[in-house]
Parts: C-alpha cells; sequence; structure tokens
C-alpha cells in the first residue's frame, strides 16, 4: 500500500492506494478526532461535443451512473505543503490537475481543481460533480460512525433567503438527508447548493466553503445513492466539497474548447467548534481575510427616505399614499422631506424612483426640479445633509437606444415585470458606455450614495433565457457571467472616478442567488449589500421571523448591509428601529412627518443615542449572544453596545453574560437605555452575568464602558 500523506497540528489528508482496494481519500481532522472522508473521491463528469446534446440537460441523480470515471491518475507530493493528483477521463480528452494544500499552521485545507481539454474538439459539460466521499447508511447495517447526530446547516442564511424566499427548516438532519430515494430532485434535502455547509453535532463540525469572488460557484452538499440488489435497497454516501455545476454555474466551465482550461474557485476545508454561530464566525474570518470588510474610511450616513412619506409612482394607491390620484413628487416636497429629515437627525436624504425623466433613464428631470447642481447644494448648504439616488438597471419607455433592450429568441423586447412595466435591460458594452456617461453626469453634482437596483437579470415568464440578439456583440444568448460582469462594470467606472460616493449593488446575477461576496473585494468594488428587501413590513418582517436572514447574514459576513425602514410601522419603543439598526450598519429611515405624533418624537430621541454609538454599530464587530441580544464590540476593544429584544407581548427578563472577554471586550461597567434614550439605570459587573427586565415589544440598549 502506497499514501500520500498531508499533515499538520489541525488536519491530515491521506491518499491511500493498494492494489486490491483501489483509492481511498482519507480527511481526518485532528481537532474533533473525525473521519470526515474514507472512499475514493468522487471524480465525475459528462460530456459531449454536440450542441443541443442531452448530456447538457442531465441534472438527476441517473446521469451520476452514466458519467465517466478516471481511467489514469498520477500522484505526487510537492514539498510538504502539496499534494497533486493528475488525471484523465476514460473515452474522453479531459485531464484534470487536483490540487491539496496544507500549510504548516493553517487551520484551512484548500482545494484547487482545474479542467483541460487536450483534444481537438470542444466539449461541453452537462455534470461536473467532484467531491469527497462519506459513508452515511448502510442498507444492512445502518448508521455509520454516530452520523445519524450529524446535522447540516447552509451558509450564510439558513431558513430564509431574500423576499419570499422560505425553505420550511433552519437544518437538515440525517433522516432528511436519507429520505427521498425516490422523490423528485426539486423534494430532496438539501437540494440546493449553497455557499458553504456546515456539518456536525452539538460540540461542533466540519465547515465546507466555495471562493469565487469572480464568477458564480456554490459549495454543494448531496447525497449519493448506490443501488443494491432489491427494490429501493440503497448505500447512501454523502457528497461534499471539491466542485460542480448547479443551475448551469459556473458558466464558463460548462464548455471547453480545445486546448482551453478552466480553474473553478478555491474549495475550503474547517473544523469549528462549538454551535452554528462559531461555524458562521469561522467563515467571517475567512471572507474578512479576502477584504470582504467595510473600507477603512467606513462612516454611513443616516439616510431618510422620502418614498415612505411621498410614495411611488408605481404605487398609483394603497399603501404609501392617500386617495386615488397620484404623480412623482415635487421639488416643495423634496424640501420638506429635506427638512424632516434634518429634524429628526438623518445626515442624508435618499431619492427614490421619481427623480429621473422615467424609471430607469438615469437622467435627471431638470424640468420639474431645476438643475441638480442647483439642487444638491442647496441639500448640502442649506439643509446639512448628504444626497443619495436610487439607480434601476431595467427600465421603462420605448425610446431608448435599441441596443438597451433585452429580446428573446423571436426578437421581441421582454418586459422584466407588468406590475411595474420595466423593460429588462441587456447589460452589453454600448448600455455599459451609456449608462457609465449618464451617471458620471449625476455623479459630479455632488452625489455622495448610489443604490444600484434592478440589476438581477429578471424577465417575466421568459425562464432566464438571456438575450439572444446578434446585433448586440454579445454571446447568443448572453450568459449571465456576462449581465453580472457588465453591471459591475459601471459600477467599477463610477468608483475610479468618484471613489468617495458609497455604493450599494443589489443581486447581479439570477436565481439562484450568487455568493454574498461575489465581486465585492475586486479592484473600485462597490461597498454594501442589500437587506433582502425587508423594507416594506419590517414591524411584520421582524415579528414573523423573516428578518432573521439579517441576524444570520451578520454571524457571516463584515460586508455592511443597507437597508433603510418605514417608521410608520413601528411602534413607540422604537422596537423596530433598534432591530434594523442593530443588523444594518448603514441605516435609512422614513415614513413621519408629524411633528405632534409620539412615534415622531421618539424617533427624535432615537436617533440621539443612535448617532452617540453609531460608529461602534457601523464598524464594531458582530456577535450574536442570542437572536434577541446583539452584542457589538469597539475596534479598540474598549467599547462596546448591546441590544437586547423582547419580541412578545409580555415583558421578559433576560440574563446577559457579562464574560466579554472571549470577544476581546475590555469593560467594567455599563448604562442602560429603552429605545427612546431614556436611562433605566447603571450597573458595575460584578459577576459572571446581569439580568434586565424587558417590557413587551421593546428594545434594552446598553453602553459597555471601561
Amino acid at each position: 500500500m502506497t499514501n500520500y500523506i498531508l499533515d499538520n497540528q489541525f488536519w491530515e489528508l491521506r491518499i491511500q492506494k493498494s492494489e486490491d482496494q483501489g483509492f481511498r481519500y482519507i480527511l481526518h481532522s485532528k481537532v474533533d478526532n473525525v473521519v470526515y472522508a474514507d472512499e475514493d473521491y468522487n471524480y465525475r463528469i459528462l460530456t459531449s461535443s454536440k450542441k443541443g446534446s442531452r448530456y447538457i440537460y442531465l441534472s438527476h441523480l441517473g446521469s451520476e451512473y452514466k458519467a465517466k470515471k478516471l481511467s489514469s491518475r498520477d500522484i505526487q507530493m510537492v514539498g510538504n505543503d502539496n499534494l497533486i493528483v493528475r488525471g484523465k477521463f476514460e473515452d474522453t480528452e479531459i485531464h484534470i490537475t487536483h490540487e491539496f494544500k496544507l500549510t504548516e499552521k493553517s487551520r484551512w485545507l484548500d482545494e484547487k481543481i482545474t479542467l483541460t481539454n487536450q483534444g481537438k474538439k470542444k466539449n461541453r459539460f452537462g455534470l461536473i460533480n467532484l467531491g469527497f466521499k462519506k459513508s452515511l447508511f448502510k442498507q444492512y447495517s445502518g448508521w455509520s460512525d454516530n452520523l445519524d447526530e450529524f446535522i447540516l446547516t447552509a451558509i450564510p442564511t439558513r431558513r430564509y433567503i431574500g423576499y419570499g424566499d422560505d425553505r420550511r427548516k433552519e437544518n437538515f438532519s440525517a433522516n432528511d438527508i436519507l429520505f427521498g430515494a425516490w422523490v423528485a430532485k426539486e423534494a430532496e434535502m438539501p437540494g440546493f447548493c449553497a455557499e458553504g455547509w456546515l456539518w456536525g453535532n452539538e460540540q461542533g463540525g466540519l465547515l465546507t466553503c466555495k471562493y469565487n469572488p469572480s464568477q458564480m460557484e456554490y459549495s454543494r452538499f448531496q447525497k449519493l445513492a448506490t443501488t443494491l440488489p432489491g427494490r429501493g435497497a440503497e448505500d447512501i454516501d454523502i457528497l461534499f466539497g471539491g466542485v460542480s455545476l448547479y443551475e448551469g454555474n459556473p458558466e464558463l466551465a460548462t464548455i471547453l474548447e480545445p486546448s482551453e482550461s478552466y480553474s473553478f474557485g478555491v474549495t475550503k476545508y474547517a473544523v469549528y467548534e462549538g454551535d452554528y454561530k462559531e461555524g458562521y464566525y469561522l467563515y467571517r474570518s475567512h471572507l474578512e481575510e479576502q477584504g470582504h470588510k467595510y473600507k477603512d474610511n467606513y462612516d454611513p450616513p443616516v439616510h431618510w427616505n422620502e418614498l415612505y412619506n411621498l410614495g411611488w409612482i408605481s404605487e398609483k394607491t394603497g399603501f404609501f399614499v392617500e386617495g386615488i390620484e397620484f404623480e412623482v413628487y415635487t421639488l416643495e416636497q423634496l424640501y420638506e422631506e429635506a427638512e424632516i429629515a434634518r429634524d429628526i437627525g438623518a445626515e442624508c436624504l435618499y431619492l427614490d424612483p421619481g427623480w429621473n425623466i422615467a424609471l430607469g433613464s438615469s437622467i435627471w428631470n431638470k424640468e420639474r426640479f431645476g438643475f441638480l447642481k442647483d439642487f444638491s447644494k442647496i441639500i448640502h448648504d442649506k439643509y446639512g445633509l448628504k444626497l443619495a439616488l436610487h439607480l434601476m438597471m431595467n427600465f421603462e419607455g420605448e425610446n431608448e437606444p435599441d441596443e438597451f433592450y433585452l429580446r428573446n429568441k423571436k426578437g421581441v423586447r421582454l418586459v422584466a415585470d407588468p406590475y411595474i412595466d420595466l423593460f429588462c435591460v441587456c447589460a452589453n458594452n454600448h448600455w455599459v458606455e451609456e449608462k457609465t456617461r449618464r451617471i458620471l453626469e449625476l455623479a459630479k453634482e455632488g452625489i455622495d450614495f448610489f443604490m444600484f437596483d434592478f440589476t438581477d437579470l429578471s424577465m417575466f415568464m421568459a425562464d432566464d433565457l438571456g438575450c439572444f440578439s446578434k446585433d448586440h456583440g454579445h454571446e447568443v444568448p448572453m450568459l449571465r457571467h456576462t449581465h453580472a460582469e457588465n453591471i459591475f462594470k459601471v459600477i467599477q467606472n463610477i468608483k475610479k472616478k468618484f471613489p468617495h460616493i458609497l455604493i450599494e449593488a443589489h443581486d447581479r446575477g439570477v436565481k439562484p442567488r450568487h455568493p454574498l461576496y461575489y465581486q465585492h473585494s475586486l479592484p473600485h468594488s462597490f461597498d454594501e449589500n442589500w437587506g433582502f428587501e425587508c423594507m416594506w413590513n419590517p414591524m411584520h418582517d421582524l415579528l414573523s421571523g423573516r428578518a432573521t436572514q439579517l441576524f444570520e447574514y451578520n454571524l457571516a459576513y463584515s460586508i455592511p448591509l443597507y437597508l433603510h425602514i418605514n417608521e410608520n410601522s413601528d411602534n413607540e419603543n422604537m422596537l423596530q428601529f433598534w432591530w434594523y439598526a442593530s443588523l444594518a450598519r448603514h441605516l435609512g429611515i422614513g415614513g413621519l412627518k408629524d411633528i405632534s405624533n409620539p412615534k415622531y418624537k421618539a424617533l427624535q430621541q432615537a436617533m440621539l443615542l443612535y448617532k452617540s454609538v453609531k460608529s461602534i454599530i457601523t464598524r464594531g464587530t458582530f456577535f450574536g449572544l442570542d437572536y434577541n441580544v446583539h452584542l457589538h464590540v469597539a475596534e479598540d476593544n474598549t467599547s462596546g453596545v448591546i441590544t437586547a429584544f423582547n419580541l412578545s407581548s409580555r415583558k421578559k427578563r433576560v440574563i446577559i453574560h457579562s464574560d466579554f472577554s472571549k470577544y476581546g471586550l475590555q469593560v467594567s461597567k455599563a448604562e442602560f437605555y429603552n429605545g427612546k434614550n431614556e436611562l433605566l439605570y447603571g450597573s458595575v459587573f460584578k459577576e459572571s452575568n446581569f439580568e434586565i427586565e424587558i417590557p413587551p415589544l421593546s428594545p434594552v440598549i446598553a453602553i459597555l464602558k471601561k
């Protein structure tokens, strides 16, 4: 038997080769003494040189058994840190270079895979499924290695993944994974890919994740059934790590021209100790090492969003405005909103749709509002506010340049969503050039913030097929990757000229949502992610649990979230305000205008307290002591903020542990406030924990000091 070994204090990766049993890839964690993989690595691909081949569409489990395996394999050690496997897939000219890297003191095992077409014909991939294997269940003996105790958790959010998207489960048990041998693919569990996965028990477990900042690539964790003689008899393996195709992503890996190679993003493995939050923190530390954090000079101004008072032209009646007649806001109304913003304590006036000549045009409507330069000067000088604008990539109207319109196979201009009557944008190079020109015209007049919205490749009832125009200079159909790249080029073009302008970018691909770090650390990138659309019914989202995804995002990410909320839906205790202020590093508010309204006065006081601790909340390190108890640790570790919430209709007593040294926090006392900036009491820490009473539907804010 021949052994090839990578080894340090955290991991042992051993590849065994024997004459009778073939290969085994053994992944052993020295942290928890668990063997996470112990079978041969799963090398499987399906290819075809013919356009339109059925292999392109094979995604069900049966395709795995038709796939090509390795026909040859050469393994070598390169120094002490690298183990490289080179091989060729049977009956193909596809070669693989498979590299594992484990440095002396690293807790991370890195894996890199490159596929090369050494043949003379183009190859299309219908299946790429490469990964470690571990036996989960044996038909005639049961569970393997106590894996019935393991649960599977997606990163970076568990149950909720966006507006209206609900997985119905926060994690998946071994039974969940085992079930489904005879069900449709969409009923399998987990049945989806994520940025990463946690697989373990109450003491900790394995973190595996992908990292590819320039392409849409995912980490999959799936069961792999081996059919045995007898009706429905199967052994079940777990397949994880490595690389795979999911919903056709990453797109650039689906076709290899002759002599062409494709290198997938890095797959990373580490072991976490504790509950899922510790696994999320470990994932966050990995992203921070790659630069996914707020900028050094990050100081986001609190926005006042006029939309909640003035409405949106696409909402003709209903939630935002009274009466049955409505058109875009007036200049006088904008100045009234600026006055409210200043009075309430906001720092920036944010204009949602309505300021331009048409939705998505990115051209200031000077006929209605005068010159942007003059308006900007008044907002900055008279009101002491910054100025922010909402941008759309999709657009309305028939008069834009012809190359702006995305066209289907029949040449028809597609509508993104008939509810707001926007055409789908074709984000080709012509559009990039003109969109950049228009936004730079805005930027030079003193704009401080841009939101890039309606950026996904959305096509109503068209299955996200892409643009088929042959006159736009892109591949036919346009790839999702090309769409996302060109949206990003516009962002980069603005940042190059105006690096001080804060930019928030919505999703830039199509479903499934791209990894939330995607494109963030690249040169001249955006600053913030969007807060999952929790802007329309923020109190409902909070009490129903949908806003949980903001909490979990902060456990896994330090890229700031931007979100504005309608404070008209808050209560007088400012419960909603403080919840979202605790989780959205860049906060926007709006929806109040009557100075006699108790909520108006409460929001004024809440803003005074918030601004006194704003630097800690926006630039500190976030820890979730509990779902309803958040800790923010200042950068210098000498102060912090706890926000504690009672989401029930009865008062609660909450115990907060005061051993903050594990979070690097050096404090000895606290001042406790309610949501309206009223001092409740002060305290000096004398015991290992302290108890606070929180009224119904209320927050308590504790300011921690040395």
